[in-house]
């Protein structure tokens, strides 16, 4: 009698806890799942990130693996914005691995003064224009979840491609070293992109 008292507690505490155990699964697949947003926003930032290097972005899935977007932000070529189309290798409503293509636009600057080495003259301060530049770009993408609810967080690697070298016009006279002309030639827009960005998912 007594073995078979054990037995039955045994079996109520084992089959108790498997209950429990497949209760706490449910509840968590239940927390994890989420109708896939019809749009993303959030804000972005990095070294020639498409919005700029801190801007804001918003994403709108057409498939589960194609969304187009765009954003604009602040940069150091005055201010950006940025149109794309991208493409998700996973279907697993815009997560994973993905590589975009687009268009940037700096809106450039007028009457920037900075100090720059000069021909004939040393270190002086140069006025510039610094005109506009329209880049294509391409970048790989990953993106992971943020919480349960639809939300994402991401990072890019890229690069930018300049459509002209017309980057400057000097308005002051002087005649920048090629030292001078090469620091300028890299801070214009173009070159190596990494970002990183957030995506809150809305409109379910």
């Amino acid at each position: 009698m007594k073995r078979l008292t054990l037995f039955i507690l045994a079996t109520v505490f084992f089959v108790s806890n498997q209950a429990n155990a497949q209760s706490h699964k449910s509840s968590r697949a239940a927390r994890n799942q989420y109708t896939c947003p019809k749009l993303y926003l959030g804000p972005s930032l990095g070294i020639e990130n498409p919005a700029g290097f801190i801007g804001f972005n918003l994403d709108v899935p057409l498939v589960e693996q194609f969304s187009l977007g765009g954003g604009f932000g602040l940069s150091t070529w005055g201010y950006k914005a940025f149109a794309e189309a991208r493409f998700y290798f996973a279907q697993k409503c815009n997560r994973g691995w993905a590589i975009g293509s687009g268009v940037t636009h700096n809106t450039g600057l007028t009457n920037f003064t900075t100090t720059m080495p000069t021909v004939g003259y040393g270190d002086q301060s140069v006025n510039f224009d610094l005109q506009p530049k329209t880049n294509i770009f391409v970048a790989a993408y990953h993106f992971w979840n943020l919480g349960h609810n639809g939300h994402r967080i991401y990072v890019d690697l890229g690069y930018s491609i300049r459509l002209d070298n017309d980057n400057y016009v000097i308005n002051n006279g002087y005649t920048l070293t090629s030292d001078g002309e090469t620091a300028m030639n890299v801070l214009a827009p173009g070159g190596l992109m990494i970002g990183v960005g957030f995506s809150f998912g809305v409109a379910r």
